[in-house]
């Protein structure tokens, strides 16, 4: 079942909750186009990656939980999502999606990537850049 939960307020999405992990962070809306399109590469990636990278994603600038719930549903997502209802991740991850962070076990910011994910190979590649994990 998908996972998909409120982050009730900013402690929920904090880094230095994933110290000893490392992590992919995916930023998404569900009226995103380009979010739509990297889905079957971040669903392939995750299948191959699990035990290796935590992969979460964070749910923004949506109109409803609903819409969000429904997109989580539709497009196969089984990693763990949290729902920003007001926007408050923006003043640590910033404005539009999708966007990517890349965040190392020491909980620092390795890297990130703005815009969207193109193929599997990109993200596998990012992800042994950024994070030393080959997938």
């Amino acid at each position: 079942a998908p996972a998909f939960a409120v982050a009730t307020d900013a402690g929920k999405l904090n880094l230095a909750d994933f110290k000893g992990k490392v992590v992919y962070l995916d930023f998404w809306a569900s009226w995103c186009g380009p979010c739509k399109e990297e889905m079957p590469y971040l669903r392939s990636f995750y299948a191959k990656a699990q035990g290796k990278v935590e992969l979460i994603g964070v749910d923004v600038e949506e109109a409803t939980f609903d819409d969000g719930r429904t997109f989580v549903e539709r497009n196969g997502i089984t990693w763990p999502n949290l729902y920003d209802p007001d926007g408050r991740s923006r003043k640590y991850f910033g404005l539009g999606v999708p966007v990517t962070w890349f965040i190392a076990a020491d909980g620092s910011v390795a890297g990130k990537k703005i815009g969207v994910i193109k193929s599997e190979a990109e993200l596998i590649s990012l992800t042994e850049k950024y994070l030393g994990v080959r997938v």
